[in-house]
């Protein structure tokens, strides 16, 4: 056993009363998880977050939020208390940690249907009901936004060129930055349109289990607008990457389903059409700058560079 391992096994032993079996870490771009097999109760999951999420209210913020998600009985991972009751702890480096339950289910591609769209709407809509709550009794209480490109950087002109990013490319997203945050300005932000959300709800972070839809990875979770969430289940149904199932024939019918998903849980946003167009390029942009900025090569996926060659299908002058 490495001296790794045991340190991991140590830490859920002592903050947790955990007798560990084995512990796998599956995933390190950004968030460390590891899946956590246990002797006497299912698998756990635990989320080490990276140094720069060091926002004690924005991450207890996401944890209330799971453990309301989880109580209404949402397919989601929910926070496993410490001997101390806590749900947030300190990692053995200083960085923070969560210990939750692990999620089952299938990720689906050439297999999704629309009724599984309307599936993740009702989850999404579901989501957002339960946030409004909170929001309302003031369990909320960080003003952290959502996941999102820095549009301001793009728009202005003052971010760095990036040798494997074409000048051309990179002019071309400005442009688009520059209509999209005039637009997303004009955005209302009542409370049907604006509230605590997932901000990340990709379909790598859908899962299937039975009828259900579930989600997972909520660390960029914050405030913003509900149709965040909705645009990035169609990003990638929309502009699939290299190695993807291509849902073009599909992909109003998908758009469908989803929102009328999402409206037997709550009223859409007003204008919810050119809040999905909109915010579906910002995804795009989001995506760009995640290639770019977060990963240690282009290659880090098989679909990295093709997916930056493509920029300029991504973004259109809808007037």
């Amino acid at each position: 056993m490495t001296a790794q391992a045991v340190a991991l096994q140590t830490w859920l032993s002592e903050r947790y009363g955990l007798h560990v079996v084995r512990a796998r870490c599956i995933a390190r771009l950004d968030c460390e998880i590891y899946r956590v097999s246990l002797r006497d109760r299912a698998d756990l999951a635990l989320r080490i977050y990276p140094p720069r999420v060091s926002d004690e209210v924005a991450i207890t913020d996401e944890v209330t939020w799971l453990s309301a998600l989880g109580a209404e009985g949402l397919h989601v991972p929910t926070p496993f208390p410490a001997m101390d009751g806590g749900l947030v702890q300190t990692w053995l480096d200083g960085r923070a940690a969560v210990v939750l339950s692990w999620v089952h289910g299938r990720l689906l591609d050439k297999a999704l249907r629309p009724v599984h769209l309307e599936r993740v709407g009702r989850l999404a809509g579901a989501m957002h009901r339960i946030s409004e709550q909170l929001q309302a009794q003031g369990r909320l209480a960080g003003t952290r936004l959502g996941d999102g490109p820095d549009l301001d950087a793009w728009a202005d002109g003052t971010r760095p060129p990036h040798p494997h990013f074409p000048a051309s490319a990179q002019r071309q997203v400005q442009s688009a930055a520059r209509r999209l945050r005039d637009e997303l300005a004009g955005f209302p932000r009542d409370a049907r349109s604006w509230g605590f959300i997932h901000a990340d709800l990709h379909p790598w972070n859908l899962l299937f289990a039975g009828t259900a839809a579930g989600a997972i990875d909520f660390s960029e979770c914050g405030r913003g607008h509900h149709a965040l969430d909705l645009a990035a289940v169609l990003q990638y149904l929309k502009h699939p990457v290299v190695g993807n199932h291509d849902h073009a024939p599909m992909y109003l019918r998908h758009r469908a389903a989803l929102l009328e998903g999402y409206a037997r849980e709550r009223p859409l946003p007003a204008h919810i059409d050119q809040q999905l167009d909109a915010y579906i390029e910002v995804r795009m942009i989001n995506t760009i700058e995640w290639v770019l900025d977060c990963w240690p090569t282009l290659d880090e996926r098989p679909w990295g560079r093709a997916f930056l060659q493509r920029t300029a299908e991504f973004f259109r002058d809808r007037g």
